[in-house]
């Protein structure tokens, strides 16, 4: 088990396990990258005789050993990632510390603040005339803006003026007829008639 699990961590830099196996591996692999620092016929017998994995240990020896010759301890580390499912046993990612993967992420976001540094910070006086650049054109387009409604106002007006004085004039000079005049004119009120005496009373009789 601890054979396939080096072999596998060889290859692919990352794993999948529970932490039980995880911290057993540790025990088995780092041993193996210690020897792996130093290339010779001795120490490749010795890591071919554990592994029983010819390209597992080209790897090692080629690629693992190179990487690690500056460290000391600490090859492999364990990031837990929760429990399974099944029977709820504790699950963990073991990882080298020292991936390629890792440090072209790392490299990337050098030189992703290497440029940003490059660019110079924007100062005060720059932010103030690029802030009243940005406005000028505004106003300006704000300014032709309400001279344009301005002038449309005017022309809506006159042509209006004009009309009502030529319809006052027409109507001025129509003659008015009669029948506009008998309409105009008031009816006379109809005569109110008085309101018949109320009908004497039977006791007014006797008052007389």
């Amino acid at each position: 088990m601890m054979r396939n699990l080096s072999i596998s961590l060889i290859e692919h830099e990352v794993i999948k396990t529970t932490v039980e196996k995880g911290k057993e591996l540790r025990r088995f692999f780092e041993p193996l990258i210690t020897r792996a620092k130093e290339d010779n016929l001795h120490n490749r017998r010795l890591v071919i005789s554990e592994l029983d994995s010819k390209d597992a240990v080209s790897k090692l020896f080629s690629d693992l050993g190179p990487r690690f010759k500056e460290t000391n301890g600490g090859y492999i580390r364990l990031i837990k990632a929760g429990f399974r499912e099944g029977d709820k046993a504790n699950i963990c990612f073991v990882e080298l510390t020292c991936r390629k993967e890792a440090e072209e992420e790392l490299s990337d976001e050098s030189l992703i603040e290497e440029k940003a540094e490059a660019k110079e910070p924007p100062t005060k006086e720059t932010t103030t005339k690029k802030k009243a650049e940005a406005k000028e054109p505004i106003t300006t387009q704000k300014e032709e803006k309400v001279e344009e409604k301005v002038e449309e106002k005017v022309e809506a007006k006159e042509p209006k003026a004009k009309e009502t004085t030529t319809k006052k004039k027409v109507e001025a000079k129509e003659p008015v007829t009669k029948k506009e005049v008998e309409a105009k004119e008031p009816k006379a009120k109809e005569p109110v008639t008085k309101k018949e005496k109320s009908k004497e009373s039977w006791w007014s009789r006797f008052f007389k």
